[in-house]
């Protein structure tokens, strides 16, 4: 559910103009960027590290699975690899996603 911005009816999320009062939002440019520690070139380098980071991690979690199986340790193998390997992987998915923003 969403609102108008300009007379606050209740609108569906997926209409763009207002259907009361015909307001339209002004589009916002995709090309301003925000300022501040979050949006800067430093973050952007932080979180193309982190990436590469995380998924040469979720490279070492298979390896050591593959290890910890091959030694017997089926809990290791099966159940704390897996694990240990998706968390990662779903980090790996979180940066390249706010990489696309």
């Amino acid at each position: 559910m969403a609102f108008c911005l300009e007379c606050k009816a209740v609108m569906s999320a997926m209409e763009v103009r207002c259907p009361h009062c015909g307001y339209l939002p002004p589009a916002t440019d995709p090309k301003t960027r925000k300022s501040g520690i979050a949006h800067s070139s430093l973050a952007d380098f932080a979180l193309i590290v982190s990436t590469i980071a995380t998924t040469f991690s979720c490279l070492l979690t298979l390896y050591f699975g593959l290890i910890e199986l091959s030694a017997g340790q089926l809990f290791n193998g099966l159940i704390l690899c897996p694990i240990a390997f998706l968390v990662q992987l779903g980090m790996v998915v979180v940066f390249l996603r706010i990489q696309e923003v």
